[in-house]
Parts: C-alpha cells; sequence; structure tokens
C-alpha cells in the first residue's frame, strides 16, 4: 500500500490488515522504485484531500513492470472525478472511508487474479487456454475469431485493469494497425454475444475510457 502523507496517518493499513490482508505501507516518495521488488497483488494508493489525484497515479504508473497489477485509488470527494478520468485506475474507493467497502474493492481484484493458473484463465466454467487458444465453457468450445480470441485473452490477462480504444488497439491489433476504435467495439459487441450469461459481463465497460476484465455479470 501506498500513501502519499506517512503512512502511520492512514487509516487503510488498519482496515486491510484488520481484514487477514498483508500489507506493506510506503510512503509514495519512497516507493517508486520499490513497487515491483516486492510484486504486489494490488496497489492501493492512500491521497488525501490536499493533493492533486493525476500526478500521483501517473508517478506509480511508471514504475517499471506495474503493468497489469490493480490500482486502487482512495480519494476525497473533490478527486473524484480527476480520478475518473485516469485510465490505470482499477477502480476507487470514495472517503469518508468505510472498512468494508476498502476491503471488499481490494479483495475484488485478487479474486479475479487468483483465477489464473498456468497456461489457463479460469473464471467459473469459462477456461480461457492460453497455448491452445481455445476458450471453452462448461466443457464446450466457444467459435471464438482469431482477434476475438486475443481482445479477450488480452483483457483476462490484466483483469480490473481498464484500457482506453486506442491502447487495445495497439496491444492487440498491433502499432501498423489503421482500422478505427469502432473495431474494438464491434469485437466486444461479438464476444459478449459468444460468451452469453453470465460470462459476457467479464468485459465490462467503463464510461468515457474503454473495456476492462471484471467477474462474470458484473454489468458492463
Amino acid at each position: 500500500m501506498i500513501t502519499a502523507s506517512r503512512p502511520t496517518d492512514s487509516d487503510v493499513v488498519a482496515a486491510l490488515r484488520e481484514a487477514g490482508l498483508r500489507v506493506r505501507p510506503r510512503r509514495l516518495v519512497d516507493a517508486v522504485d520499490e513497487i515491483m521488488v516486492e510484486r504486489p497483488d494490488v496497489i492501493v494508493l492512500d491521497i488525501p484531500e490536499d493533493r492533486r489525484v493525476r500526478p500521483l497515479v501517473e508517478a506509480v504508473a511508471a514504475a517499471p513492470d506495474t503493468d497489469g497489477v490493480p490500482l486502487v485509488v482512495i480519494v476525497g470527494p473533490l478527486g473524484l472525478t480527476e480520478a475518473s478520468g485516469v485510465s490505470r485506475v482499477t477502480d476507487m474507493v470514495l472517503r469518508p472511508l468505510r472498512p468494508a467497502e476498502v476491503v471488499a474493492r481490494v479483495r475484488r481484484p485478487l479474486a479475479v487474479r487468483s483465477q489464473r493458473s498456468g497456461d489457463r484463465i479460469l473464471v467459473g466454467g469459462l477456461v480461457i487456454d492460453l497455448k491452445g487458444y481455445e476458450a471453452t465453457i462448461d466443457g464446450q468450445p466457444i467459435d471464438l475469431t482469431y482477434q476475438e480470441f486475443e481482445l479477450m485473452k488480452f483483457l483476462a490477462a490484466h483483469p480490473g485493469q481498464a484500457f482506453t480504444r486506442d491502447q487495445l488497439l495497439s496491444r492487440v491489433w498491433g502499432y501498423d494497425y489503421y482500422g478505427g476504435s469502432r473495431t474494438v467495439d464491434i469485437h466486444v459487441r461479438r464476444i459478449r454475444a459468444k460468451l452469453g450469461h453470465p460470462y459476457a459481463g467479464c468485459v465490462q465497460t467503463v464510461r468515457h475510457v474503454g473495456y476492462k476484465w471484471g467477474q462474470p455479470d458484473d454489468g458492463g
């Protein structure tokens, strides 16, 4: 966990520890170079009301190898709008802090990440075989095109992290692809249709940003 103030001033640390989670508090000024050395499952960024959200999130995101690590940001009401516009943010908790809520928001990406097993991603009856390029639901193959599979695989491999359409185009289709962002929307609709209920809900829409991978039937 990273706090922009002194770790001893953060009530988030106590809430997470009381829930049985392993927490390593760090001040932002000391933590950026240490984040991935510790290889956290989730980064929790506690931002005081008097600090700007975007520069702090960007400082954390700039740390080596943080891509794919869920980032939960705790902000006050004044920082909510700014945090909502940062695609790197996985989830937000709004102050005043409710311990049960912050624990639930931190556990959520942990639950998704724990479903990865070797070369497969498991979500209930949905199995994504990363090497075999096959997805099945309750043992029945899903008829996905190569690009549909690539898009679903990429999102599922980065659970909880929101990506813009342009980011998905460059990561999944490649930098030399000249199609528009509508291509992503079309493929998302097709993937959802083929997954059906409840797994269509894994591909979630993030308003004003793009898409992310979440739990089944969470909306989107």
